[in-house]
Order: structure tokens, then C-alpha cells, then sequence
């Protein structure tokens, strides 16, 4: 089966001046995932199984460490590491799963509210116990030791 996938580290890790990007990937997952295009942004944070039952993700982690993120696999094969894809490689890629255009994936994510991770202000405001347990308190940008 045709598939696109970005996997991708907890969103309090993604440098500063990539997370617009990152946004804008996640507004084209919000409409793929509506619209049943195989496209997905998956985040470590959100779905940590996923890093050790895809093969080529967890060889990509194995072989490189961290530094693999964020990863892109097409069609089951691995096709680029370290960075996000340009928007020439995803428009080529995307494309290749043979339903809507990138062009017209661009025009339908502008329609829909934006997709924006908490700012460094909005997450020192907000406090955690580390209840949920889907990080790790000493990377965790919101977990309150003293909570």
C-alpha cells in the first residue's frame, strides 16, 4: 500500500525556526487523515509504540541515534532522515500517492483552523505532575517536579 509518514520527536524538541514547518506538515496530516490520504505525522510523544514496531524507523534510531529525526519513510522504504522533507520533495512524494495534488492539499489546509505548538511562554505557564507518562520528565518542557 501506498504511504507517506514523518515520525518525528516530542514538540518540545523541534528547533525554534522549524516548528512554522512543522505546523504546516501537521495542517497537510489533518487533512490527509480527513480526507483518507495514507499521509501521517507521527510523534514520538503521541505514539511511542509506533518508533519500535516500524522496522525501518527503529533501525534508522539504532543506526543513528536522535540525530535520525525526523524520519520519512515512503511506500515502506526509507527516504530521507535528519530534516523535514523540502516542499519539492514532499510535493513529489505526496503526489505519488495518487489522490489530490499538492497544490490542492495547500489550497484545503488554508481552509482549516492552523495547526500551532505552545509557544515557550504558553508551556513554562502550564505545569505537569508527569501523570500521563508519555515522556520523559527530564526532556519534558511542561513537568513540574515540584507539582
Amino acid at each position: 500500500m501506498k504511504k507517506l509518514l514523518i515520525y518525528y520527536t516530542v514538540p518540545f524538541l523541534i528547533p525554534l525556526e522549524e516548528k512554522e514547518s512543522y505546523e504546516d506538515y501537521l495542517d497537510y496530516a489533518a487533512i490527509a487523515k480527513r480526507d483518507g490520504i495514507p499521509f501521517e505525522m507521527i510523534s514520538f510523544q503521541d505514539s511511542p509504540g509506533r518508533f519500535l514496531t516500524d522496522t525501518v524507523i527503529y533501525e534508522k534510531l539504532s543506526e543513528i541515534g536522535d540525530e535520525a529525526f525526523p524520519i520519512t519513510v515512503l511506500n515502506d522504504e526509507f527516504v530521507k532522515c535528519s530534516s523535514l522533507p523540502t516542499e519539492e520533495e514532499f510535493a513529489v512524494w505526496f503526489e505519488s500517492l495518487d489522490n489530490i495534488s499538492f497544490a490542492d492539499l495547500v489550497k484545503e489546509a488554508s481552509k482549516i483552523e492552523h495547526h500551532h505548538f505552545p509557544s515557550e511562554q504558553e508551556i513554562m505557564n502550564f505545569s505537569c505532575s508527569g501523570d500521563c507518562l508519555s515522556c520523559d520528565p527530564n526532556l519534558c518542557g511542561i513537568y513540574d517536579s515540584d507539582y
